[in-house]
């Protein structure tokens, strides 16, 4: 009898909003090289661990009965499962199971779902991620992974990059040409006091990109980059915040170098900080490289030092360049232009600043080294009545050196010549003859023709497209060539 009444009893069950399950895993990593048709599993683990019963109201897949994924929940599989019993200080056991074929080309380079829980109220989220194509995969979601030594990414497979890659101090990555790179949303490379040297060729450049391959992503803006999420106290409580950085940062690093790249659909696309090489040398070279299509920033520069030729920087959702809290940036013949239509744009197409406020509230000064020759820095905001797309503001203006030569701009200032930083300036209301800028395409049927020479810019004899300049050469990355 006294075994009767204890069968019989009711189960006392914990229905208190604040008890949550445990797992052994936030997020289930199938990170499997596929070589073939494969099937893979995992172990989850779901933990009690109050001192009375716990009933999950239901587990399900995000994606239903159209997942990759299937889940066995204590035997029995499923894409979902109604009132699961965990005893007190107990776990169950969950069985993850995904089939790839890598083959299919049709399939995303990353396979995610998630498994969501519902439990007392409470919804709680593991997530689920494999590879989904033949490729060459770096990083994980959410963690910081530091690349072998003097790293080299070839042009045999897609890289992809999942969460923030990083090249330690005094290490070098290597990317050929030809390389298509993928990364996922929050993702990107940090360069932290190494170097990146990027070796694209013309018509085999290297892609950085978005990851998502549907035609709707094809031009969408914002995709990839990386994000840091961080959480803080408000007087309503904990609140989460993002802070975007680059798709590639450099802080602090060696002397890199990138040539004939193309960054496109990202957040921001080339962060510079902080140069880490001597003051005669810069941090980073790029020439006849695109950035293109950037939802915040094409390239961001804070106190660093960047060389340029031959570029295109165009159609960003504030700023295509971004140079802040001084440093040295010399650019010949490129075109920085923006001509961004997917919402209003309140920054100038080309912003130029030397100083930033402390903790302490102080106004600190740094100051800048920057030469322009032979550029179009210019936007279709140009229009607007008090409005510049070429702006700049420095503290201390007399003794900063910043020289614009020969540069086709849109400015309230005053950028006459003045025999010490602007000359020749061309600060015109009509707009350069470009074919379809808001399509992105700027190239120049006519020539806004400049009064220098290729050698008298450091020998630029040919274009983005490897057309021969003509002398005088004419502004920007592209020589009007009839084409």
């Amino acid at each position: 009898m006294s075994i009767l009444l204890v069968n019989c009893r009711k189960e006392n069950i914990l229905t208190d909003s604040s008890a949550k399950l445990e797992f052994s895993v936030d997020t289930v990593l199938f990170d499997t090289v596929f070589t073939s048709i494969g099937s893979t599993t995992f172990l989850l683990k779901a933990y009690n661990t109050h001192d009375q019963t716990i009933q999950i109201s239901s587990i399900r897949l995000d994606q239903g009965s159209s997942s990759s994924y299937r889940v066995n929940v204590d035997g029995i599989d499923g894409h979902t499962h109604s009132d699961v019993t965990v005893l007190p200080n107990d776990s169950i056991f969950i069985f993850i199971e995904v089939t790839i074929d890598p083959q299919d080309l049709d399939l995303p380079f990353i396979v995610e779902d998630n498994l969501v829980f519902q439990t007392n109220g409470n919804e709680q989220i593991v997530n689920l991620v494999a590879w989904g194509q033949d490729a060459h995969f770096h990083g994980g979601l959410g963690n910081l992974t530091v690349l072998e030594s003097n790293a080299e990414w070839s042009n045999d497979k897609p890289h992809v990059i999942y969460g923030i890659v990083a090249v330690d101090s005094a290490e070098c990555l290597l990317i050929n040409a030809g390389t298509q790179v993928y990364c996922h949303a929050k993702s990107g490379l940090y360069i932290y006091k190494g170097c990146l040297m990027v070796e694209g060729e013309l018509n085999n450049e290297v892609v950085f990109q978005g990851d998502r391959l549907e035609p709707y992503y094809e031009n969408l803006a914002g995709q990839w980059g990386i994000e840091i999420d961080f959480d803080y106290q408000t007087q309503f409580g904990i609140e989460t915040a993002t802070i975007s950085r680059g798709g590639i940062w450099f802080y602090e690093c060696l002397e890199s170098r990138i040539e004939f790249a193309v960054l496109k659909n990202g957040i921001i696309g080339l962060q510079v900080d902080t140069s880490g090489v001597a003051t005669s040398e810069y941090a980073v070279t790029v020439n006849n490289s695109i950035i293109k299509n950037m939802s915040a920033v094409g390239l961001y520069g804070v106190g660093g030092s960047v060389y340029g030729e031959n570029d295109l920087i165009a159609n960003c959702g504030q700023s295509c360049m971004s140079l802040a809290v001084g440093g040295k940036y010399h650019f010949n013949q490129s075109t920085i232009a923006n001509y961004w239509n997917e919402s209003n744009r309140q920054a100038p197409t080309f912003a130029l600043t030397n100083y930033y406020e402390d903790i302490d509230g102080n106004l600190q000064v740094r100051d800048v080294d920057v030469d322009f020759r032979n550029c179009i820095l210019y936007g279709n905001n140009a229009d607007l009545t008090d409005f510049s797309e070429f702006f700049i503001d420095l503290e201390e203006e007399d003794f900063q050196q910043f020289v614009f030569t020969n540069c086709f701009v849109d400015t309230e200032r005053d950028v006459s010549d003045d025999g010490n930083h602007f000359f020749n300036i061309s600060n015109n209301p009509s707009e350069p003859p470009f074919e379809g800028p808001f399509d992105g395409d700027f190239d120049l049927p006519i020539s806004i023709n400049s009064n220098l020479t290729a050698s008298q810019i450091g020998g630029v004899g040919e274009d983005i497209e490897g057309w021969s300049r003509f002398s005088p050469t004419a502004l920007g990355c592209y020589e009007a060539n009839g084409e």
